[in-house]
């Protein structure tokens, strides 16, 4: 690499780390609330707002959940469908599916009806039996999952934790 192509590497990482760290942490003091704000737009725009990083925080994450959908249609047919299995998919995978990851991270926050509505929609479009072209009769939303115990707890195994809870039927939908 040449020296003069090297200088700018410098200065750009000289310039984004410390940038990176300001957005990274909650405010300290004045000094640090002031410098967050003066970049916060720039990395809004930019898209390198990297919110907070709380990755070894008080409340870490401890829940695994899943959906499952019970769909019934118009000719007594059913079947049902699972979210997918986020641990099983490749690092690309997930990168190229990550709207998907976040569709169905939102989808089962409480109170979601109108997402709940519209995914039973799409499955009663999508999840037919083969060669079936009757339409959804009802569909039932469950909410499967199972809280991750504290290590001091119980030892929690390294693969995903699957002890899941009975499911909870969160949203139920039939035609009128």
């Amino acid at each position: 690499m040449a020296a003069g192509s090297r200088r700018w590497v410098n200065l750009f990482l000289a310039l984004f780390l410390p940038i990176l760290a300001i957005d990274g942490f909650r405010p300290i003091g004045a000094t640090h609330a002031w410098l967050e704000e003066r970049i916060d737009y720039v990395l809004d725009v930019t898209g390198l707002w990297q919110g907070p990083w709380r990755l070894f925080g008080p409340d870490v994450d401890n829940m695994n959940l899943r959906l499952v959908a019970k769909l019934q249609f118009a000719n007594g047919t059913s079947t049902e469908w699972r979210s997918p299995e986020w641990p099983e998919w490749s690092a690309l995978r997930k990168f190229i599916g990550a709207r998907h990851m976040n569709y169905f991270s939102n989808t089962l926050k409480a109170g979601q009806e109108p997402a709940w509505q519209g995914l039973c929609a799409y499955l009663g479009r999508t999840e037919r039996p083969a060669g079936s072209t009757t339409r959804l009769a009802s569909c039932e939303l469950q909410l499967v999952g199972g809280v991750i115990p504290d290590p001091d707890v119980r030892v929690v195994p390294a693969e995903p934790y699957l002890v899941f809870d009975p499911p909870d039927v969160i949203y139920r939908w039939s035609a009128q």
